[in-house]
Order: C-alpha cells, then sequence, then structure tokens
C-alpha cells in the first residue's frame, strides 16, 4: 500500500511493458576514405508504445513533415536511448533508431517528462521525404 490517498497499483500495474520493439544505434565512421553511417547492434527494447495526437505532432516537428509518430516509455535504467545533439560536440556522436511495423523512426526528447518520474520517455519519428511519401515507404 503506498503512502497516496488512493491506491494506484493495480493502474500500475496494468501499464507493465506490453510491446516489444528493436532499437539500434547509427554513428558516423570513416570507412575505406568515406563518411558512412554505420548501425550498431540491434536490441529487444520492452516498453509501452502511445500514438501521437495531431496537435502534439504540429510540435515535435520543428517545420518537417511528419509521417508517424510514437511516444515510446519503460522504466528508468531498462535501456538507454541516445540522441545526438549536433550543437554540443561533448556529447556521443551517437543516435538511437527504432523499428516500429517494419518502418525506421527516428528516436528524440520528450521534453515533457520528469527526470525523476522513475521511467523514461522518447518519441519516435518518422518524417516524409521530400518527395512526400514516409521516409520507410
Amino acid at each position: 500500500m503506498s503512502d497516496l490517498p488512493f491506491d494506484f497499483s493495480e493502474t500500475l500495474e496494468a501499464f507493465e511493458c506490453p510491446e516489444t520493439i528493436t532499437a539500434y544505434e547509427k554513428e558516423g565512421a570513416w570507412v575505406d576514405g568515406y563518411w558512412k553511417e554505420v548501425q550498431g547492434q540491434p536490441r529487444e527494447v520492452n516498453c509501452i508504445l502511445l500514438n501521437v495526437d495531431e496537435k502534439k505532432l504540429e510540435i515535435l516537428a520543428e517545420g518537417r513533415h511528419i509521417d508517424a509518430a510514437y511516444c515510446i516509455m519503460f522504466p528508468d535504467g531498462q535501456d538507454e536511448f541516445f540522441i545526438n545533439y549536433q550543437q554540443d560536440d561533448k556529447i556521443q556522436a551517437k543516435q538511437t533508431y527504432v523499428l516500429i511495423d517494419d518502418f525506421e523512426y527516428v528516436v528524440v526528447n520528450n521534453p515533457e517528462t520528469n527526470k525523476n518520474a522513475g521511467f523514461r520517455s522518447y518519441y519516435a519519428l518518422r518524417y516524409k521525404s521530400p518527395d512526400g511519401t514516409g521516409a520507410g515507404s
């Protein structure tokens, strides 16, 4: 029993991580005289996968067209995703991608998540290509 006036234990148990997705990192590397993106070892991540509403998509898009988006949540300490920040050269140049329904999504931060919430939360975005089709098509 918790110290809260209500017992939310059944609700929290219902949100165990029911989905399994594949995650991997990509890094740039100098290979045979060319700069190439190298994919790391894929791994399975158990998570909660939620759709993102259209108003939130407009904010996340940052001027780009998004084909699809999900919110990914899992317990803190279970895994860690990497976000490549171009403005800070001290941060590792590593970017996490996930496969959802055989489409590749780039992982970005969820700025609304409280750092001491006990879980990690990210957005997975799939951008449209310049020709208007989905990037994963």
